[in-house]
């Protein structure tokens, strides 16, 4: 890796773009003092990460930014950019190993925004550090000192100085992994502490829900015993009553007769009793009356006439409902007409999809024998290829069997002809052989480039899997521990619930007498003097509901009201305080529904200039009852809610201090001008319990949808990575059989090769003596002929076969289409069929619906109809009864002419009557008393019949409210029949079930289910702690493993760095000694480095009695051993030679330009030796007060122009 170019733009005093390239070799940059030659280096220690101000001449990052000058204005930011050459192979960044080169840019605004990029690519200044550690290129390193920096290395302290010697080492990579290891070390500590203190809360409740749930299970248990029993009872019981209710029903029957005929006839002689007595009255006052008797009947007619229009008044009311009733009948005739219409359209529709549901299913049959039919003729056409290769082969070996005859035989009939024969023979065979061995050439190499290519693709989809699976398994890692997170917040939280739930159930925070109370009212022992319960609706803080955003400032304005107890009335209130009273339970304060009203202020008094900061009047943002509104007027009315002090002292000051005011955060000021206020507590608030477990529920809800996405995207991608595994296995397992097969082809293509090359070579040499005896085979060629012919037909006909061959693999491949398109047409029917029926049924019901809305429509012309047909029979009742009450009128009209006759036969009749009275009076009195012992007989018998017919509902009341069954379930859940010797015993069973529950206590049934779930959440958080503990181990033996590794390299680095500057100061210096020592060799990871030197005829026993320059070359001499262990790609020294004298600052050129040839140097300075040194000189000057400007001289060039030499 070499220094390429530095660019810089607004940084320090380079406004403009300004690019220094650097070449290979020594690049000095001159300049006079305050030129800005050093913010040269201090860019290059910027643009790689530094991050502190000082280390680059500043006392803000904002100072590195171009302030401006005279002339210029200052700049919004500043930008370096420094390119490197990546191409070298013995110093090139692995990470960035594509690139022959590569650039790093960081650009600070003003503002105070950094942006960090690697070829133009943000990045993150973490990635710049990562890039060039172990290079010496770090913020550590020794590759840039600046200004006045060298002898620090010697005025440091020794723990100071060691980040050097660890930067040489090579171990700033290890402490930077040991620091990543401990950084997840902390993360798995807190994790662990986190979920063993979940853990245990978790095991603190499993075995109280163990308890429970086995408590739960034994009542279950009890309670299906006693219920056995109660429905066996209960049955009997009910049956049992049945049998006596319907004994009484016979005997009240009979009493309910008896006691009928003696009322008809006690009625029959109280009416003749009655009678006779009427007519004696009659007979007495007629005479007297007569004129009342003649009024009365006057006044029986006009009641009679008042009856007769009322009747008509009635008819015709009914007669215009009869017609109304009559327009309601066509509207509804019409509808159902256009009902019947549609339902006639929808059967219409109906027949016609299943039509075309017959018809898809008849196309889908057919296509079905016509697929059978293709399939068939698949099998035949099958069977006739068969048939044609079979005689192919035949042909085959028909052939060689005639070449083979026609050998022997000539053979047998020329013997001077049998090694032409042979020799032909031989040649054919050899061709033939050649030929075959070129084809098995050709097709093995085929082969081999289409292995090569294949295990090349499996190559390629190796590397995607592969990437694929670290991808996926980076992925669940982190959604492993998204999981964890959401699991542990709602652990949290839902323990925070049952805390606040559990203060809302015992009233945290409420005195001890609401609690008492409150708790006395549940049981129902406050009672009215009347014995009546007391009506209490509980504390004020339970009747209301507030928003969120102004429950503090609410909590403040109720103060202790929130607890104060509303009941009904007074009576209730002093009934309340009775019971404290006499329990000696404390006192409370009650508000009665019935006397509190209270009074609101009115928004209207709140001057106009205080409205921007008044948000209400504080019952307004009450919610309630209406029944309670009075009793949060009467608290709240007359206090004010402001946004904060300030508008609150306004709103005071402007009502001269009149009404309370609180603040949305809780401040008061008091009516009078008192100030009350500081912080509040978020433990213990009343009106903000329920409001924080509705949210955290809300809360709870939304993680544990999110936990269950988490656990589904775990469960999927642990389904992935198996897939994933599976895939590359099969995949490797192909790449090693592919493998295997591209190793035998190459063997089988080199056998191959020379096996060809064999038989070429044989097939010259018969070629050769086939020459010489070629006059021989004439006599053969009749022969041979024959053969031929007898060649040429079997060829023909094997050309034959080849053609029907083909025609059936033709045929064949066109029966194989139609049948896959019939598969298709198939799959299309049976999707159209689906359709036809679905579509089928949605008319179904659609016809259903309308064929109800049609019968619904005809019972509603029915009801109609009667209505009418009832309407018209009253008004034809009301017509007779009309006519009766005229008929009734002429009647009184005659009585009232006849009263005179009356009166003179009345008077005969009064002694005949007054005699009969005396003996139906008599005869009454006994008819009374048998009837009044009847009607008690009776009474009691209807008083025992309903008894036992209440008692038979209470048992099938219990039956359902307790079991949830009816009387015909409970009789089938009858195990064991009672009977009268049984019952007994049963009821003592039923008594020992019920004290067995009763002993239980209070009992919850959900405990089964929620100790399963704490159980299980308890026992995945135990697996985690168990994999945290793994990992916890993990990361302890890395670290351990990172501490030897920096131990043994930072020793050997610091013995190998101690030989050389021993060497190098000895030759700066002329003689003398050095070396290096660990202050803490038993400590070396933290050790400080000491420094003792001993120049030629001193003796130093402490660095600080050396001189500026004596110094300054002890650590050049130190900086040059460093360069001898571990070189650096290239260093930047900025003026570390300016205290030193002519001579050393020649020695020290002499040893730069030594170590050029491997590290490139770029030195500012302003001293003659080390300018003579360099291959390039770059001079920095201010032609503009503030602004640097470079120029750049390549001395090479000035040396061959000048013809002088300079170094």
């Amino acid at each position: 890796m070499r220094l390429k170019a530095l660019e810089l733009q607004g940084f320090k005093s380079f406004p403009d773009k300004t690019v220094i390239t650097f070449d290979r070799g020594i690049t000095v940059v001159v300049g006079p003092n305050g030129s800005g030659k050093s913010n040269i280096a201090d860019a290059m220690r910027w643009v790689l990460g530094e991050m502190s101000s000082k280390n680059i001449r500043g006392g803000k990052m904002e100072d590195v930014v171009f302030a401006g000058s005279q002339k210029r204005s200052p700049m919004g930011y500043a930008e370096v950019s420094v390119t490197f050459d990546n191409s070298e192979d013995g110093g090139k960044i692995a990470s960035l190993a594509e690139y022959d080169e590569f650039t790093v840019t960081r650009r600070y605004y003003r503002i105070g925004d950094s942006e960090y990029f690697i070829n133009r690519k943000p990045v993150r200044l973490r990635d710049i550090h990562e890039l060039f550690l172990n290079t010496g290129l770090g913020k550590d390193g020794y590759s840039i000192i600046g200004q006045g920096k060298i002898a620090e290395i010697i005025s440091q302290k020794n723990e100071e100085r060691r980040a050097i010697f660890e930067e040489a080492a090579g171990i700033a990579k290890y402490r930077y992994q040991k620091n990543e290891a401990q950084k997840k070390l902390e993360n798995t500590d807190e994790n662990l502490v986190r979920i063993e203190d979940i853990a245990s809360v978790l095991e603190e409740r499993v075995g109280p829900l163990e308890k429970e749930a086995d408590k739960a299970k034994t009542y279950l248990a009890l309670r299906e015993e006693k219920m056995t029993l109660d429905v066996s009872l209960s049955v009997y019981d009910i049956q049992t009553a049945k049998a006596t209710t319907d004994e009484l029903s016979g005997r009240l029957l009979l009493a309910k007769e008896e006691l009928e005929s003696a009322d008809e006839a006690r009625t029959s002689f109280e009416s003749a009793e009655e009678k006779a007595r009427e007519e004696d009255m009659q007979n007495k006052i007629t005479t007297e009356k007569l004129s009342a008797r003649l009024l009365s009947l006057t006044s029986s007619l006009h009641e009679n006439e008042s009856k007769i229009k009322l009747c008509e008044n009635d008819a015709a009311h009914l007669r215009e409902t009869v017609v109304a009733a009559g327009e309601r009948i066509r509207a509804s005739e019409d509808n159902l007409k256009l009902s019947e219409e549609e339902y006639q359209k929808l059967c219409e529709e109906r027949e016609k999809a299943e039509k075309n549901r017959e018809n898809l299913t008849k196309e889908a049959e057919t296509l079905k024998q016509s697929m059978e039919k293709t399939e068939d003729a698949l099998s035949a056409n099958a069977g006739f290829s068969a048939v044609c290769e079979a005689r192919m082969e035949e042909l085959r070996r028909e052939q060689t069997d005639a070449f083979v005859a026609a050998s022997v035989a000539e053979a047998k009939k020329e013997a001077d002809l049998k090694r032409t024969a042979e020799i032909a023979q031989s040649i054919e065979k050899l061709e033939g052989d050649i030929r075959f061995f070129d084809t098995r050439i050709e097709t093995a190499e085929h082969k081999i480039s289409d292995l090569t290519a294949k295990e090349n693709a499996i190559k390629e989809k190796l590397d995607t899997l592969d990437r694929e699976r670290l991808q996926n398994e980076k992925d669940q890692r982190e959604m492993g521990e998204k999981k964890n997170a959401f699991f542990l917040d709602i652990s949290q939280r839902k323990h925070k619930i049952q805390n606040l739930v559990r203060m809302e159930e015992l009233l945290e925070g409420y005195s001890g007498a609401v609690r008492f109370l409150v708790n006395e009212h549940k049981e129902g022992r406050v009672r009215l003097p009347d014995g009546r319960p007391v009506t209490v609706y509980g504390p004020v803080s339970k009747l209301i509901s507030v928003p969120d955003e102004y429950s503090a400032a609410l909590e403040i304005a109720f103060g202790q009201s929130l607890q104060n107890i509303v009941v009904e009335d007074e009576e209730s209130a002093k009934a309340a305080i009775a019971h404290l009273k006499k329990k000696n339970a404390g006192r409370a304060t009650f508000y009665p529904v019935s006397t509190m009203r209270g009074n609101e202020v009115s928004e209207n008094e709140i001057p106009q200039k205080c409205k921007e900061g008044f948000v209400a009047v504080a019952s307004a943002l009450v919610s309630c009852d209406e029944k309670f509104r009075g009793i949060i007027r009467s608290l709240l009315g007359r206090i004010l809610i402001a946004k904060d002090i300030d508008h609150a002292t306004k709103i005071a000051k402007a009502m001269n201090f009149r009404y309370r005011i609180v603040t949305l955060d809780g401040q008061v000021i008091n009516a009078g001008g008192s100030f009350t206020g500081g912080s509040l507590s978020q433990d213990g608030r009343m009106l903000s319990r329920r409001v924080q477990i509705e949210k955290l529920t809300e809360e709870v809800k939304a993680l544990e949808i999110e936990h269950l996405r988490a656990e589904k995207t775990l469960r999927t991608l642990s389904a992935s990575h198996e897939d994933l595994k599976k895939r590359e296995n099969a995949v490797r397992s192909s790449a090693s059989g592919l493998k295997t097969l591209h190793d035998a082809e190459q063997t089988q293509l080199a056998i191959l090769r020379s096996n060809r090359d064999a038989q070429a070579s044989t097939l010259a040499g018969l070629k050769t003596e086939h020459e010489a005896l070629l006059s021989a085979t004439d006599l053969a060629k009749t022969s041979l002929g024959d053969m031929d012919k007898r060649k040429t037909e079997s060829e023909a006909e094997l050309r034959e076969m080849e053609k029907k061959l083909t025609a059936l693999r033709a045929e064949r491949a066109d029966l194989s289409e139609i049948l896959e398109e019939a598969k298709e047409k198939q799959t299309h029917l049976s999707v159209e069929i689906a359709k036809e029926e679905s579509h089928l049924a949605m008319l179904l019901q659609m016809a259903e619906t309308s064929e109800k809305r049609i019968s619904e429509l005809k019972q509603a012309i029915n009801t109609l109809h009667e209505s009418v047909h009832t309407s018209e029979t009253r008004i034809r009742e009301m017509r007779t009864e009309i006519s009766e009450i005229r008929k009734s009128s002429e009647m009184l009209t005659k009585d009232l002419q006849n009263a005179e006759v009356e009166k003179k036969t009345l008077a005969q009749k009064t002694e005949s009557l007054a005699k009969q009275l005396s003996e139906l009076r008599i005869k009454n009195r006994d008819l009374s008393d048998k009837r009044d012992l009847l009607y008690r007989t009776y009474t009691k018998l209807e008083g025992e019949h309903n008894a036992q017919r209440e008692r038979q509902d209470k048992l099938v009341a219990f039956l359902w409210d307790e079991y949830e069954l009816s009387y015909s379930e409970a009789v089938k859940r009858v195990k064991t029949p009672v009977t009268k010797e049984n019952r007994s015993a049963m009821l003592i069973e039923q008594t020992k079930y019920k004290n067995l529950i009763k002993a239980l206590g209070n009992v919850n049934v959900n405990a089964i289910e929620e100790y399963k779930e704490v159980r299980r959440q308890f026992d995945e958080l135990t697996a985690q702690i168990d994999d945290l503990k793994k990992s916890k181990d993990s990361l302890l033996r890395i670290i351990d493993s990172l501490e030897d590794n920096m131990r043994r390299d930072f020793l050997a680095t610091v013995e190998a760095i101690n030989i050389h500057f021993g060497r190098v100061f000895a030759q700066l210096f002329g003689g003398g000694h050095a070396e290096l020592k660990l202050s803490d060799p038993q400590n070396v990871l933290e050790s400080g480095v000491d420094i003792n030197v001993a120049p030629p005829g001193k003796v130093i026993k402490n660095m600080s009695l050396l001189s500026g320059g004596e110094q300054a070359f002890v650590a050049i001499a130190l900086y040059f051993a460093i360069l001898e262990v571990n070189p650096s790609p290239f260093c930047i020294l900025d003026e570390i030679e300016a205290a030193l004298d002519e001579v050393n600052v020649d020695k020290f050129a002499d040893y730069i330009k030594k170590y050029s040839e491997k590290t490139q140097f770029v030195i500012i300075t302003h001293r003659r030796g080390t300018m003579e040194a360099a291959e390039r000189l770059y001079g920095v000057a201010m032609h503009e007060k503030g602004i640097s400007d470079v120029i750049s001289i390549d001395v090479s060039e000035i040396e061959q122009k000048i013809g002088i030499q300079f170094n």
